[in-house]
């Protein structure tokens, strides 16, 4: 191929190479915006799940023994952090560890036993948290049924003197407070006021999807690198072999000499007629 052909090779390469950077530029970059927007979407569904939690709910006072697990309730009253239990065995998210069970005193002399959310911590070394909040305190969640100590259970006294138990038997934690417990017990959701920093964690409102929709935003964004920098690296060398190219084309003219038309001399046989 000559040198003006791969001039134009190279050119129709630079035009073509130039279109799929930008579009390969381009659709990462928007693949990773709009992760970026999922992400976002997900983040609102979850804080107004959150906030419903936290809306208004009939009262634990109103259902009985035959209200269904998962019923949402609220409650009003005064935690008694003396008188805690603690459910061992639970596991949130992979983890191990215990839940804090605190009877909440209710206007009417009655309790009602109040999950107050998990803590990393086992029966055996001891479980330390901040105490339930003073003063009234609304409890928003859902309806749990007891579920009675079975014969291969066993019930432990912590050095605290707290009780700790494999399930929620409410018969049985209810001869270690000195008031009757409601038939059902609440598995907290939101409580008010906010619970210090050191207290048990609430649940969170399971996400929408698993994707972690910011990881994948990085990731079409690290790939928006590649035609971002591999595309100028791919014009400068496309440049050094345009501009190798153009100067083979003009050294080669350079050495063709133009071939001048010799008149004939006076005399010679060619001008005599």
């Amino acid at each position: 191929m000559g040198s003006v052909g791969a001039v134009r090779l190279l050119e129709r390469r630079w035009v073509a190479g130039h279109l799929l950077a930008t579009f390969f530029l381009l659709l990462f970059l928007s693949l990773g915006v709009w992760q970026i927007a999922r992400h976002h979407h997900k983040q609102d569904l979850v804080r107004r799940e959150r906030a419903e939690w936290a809306a208004a709910a009939p009262s634990v006072t109103t259902v009985g023994t035959e209200a269904s697990d998962d019923t949402r309730v609220e409650a009003r009253g005064t935690f008694d952090g003396e008188h805690e239990t603690v459910l061992r065995g639970t596991v949130r998210k992979g983890v191990g560890g215990v839940d804090l069970l605190t009877p909440l005193r209710l206007p009417d002399g009655r309790a009602v036993l109040v999950d107050r959310g998990f803590l990393r911590a086992s029966a055996q070394t001891g479980v330390t948290s901040d105490p339930p909040p003073d003063g009234t305190a609304v409890v928003h969640g859902l309806v749990r049924r007891s579920s009675p100590i079975r014969a291969d259970d066993t019930i432990d006294r912590l050095g605290d003197g707290r009780l700790a138990v494999p399930r929620v038997d409410l018969e049985q934690i209810g001869r270690t407070v000195p008031y009757p417990l409601l038939p059902v017990w609440i598995s907290a959701q939101a409580i008010s006021p906010v619970p210090t920093a050191n207290a048990p964690a609430l649940p969170e409102p399971p996400a929408p999807d698993p994707v972690n929709h910011m990881q994948y935003a990085i990731e079409w964004f690290a790939l928006a690198l590649i035609p971002l920098i591999g595309w100028p690296l791919y014009l400068a060398r496309n440049a050094r072999q345009r501009n190798a190219a153009t100067s083979d084309t003009i050294e080669s003219t350079a050495r063709t000499e133009p071939v001048a038309s010799r008149s004939p001399r006076a005399g010679s046989r060619a001008s005599n007629p």
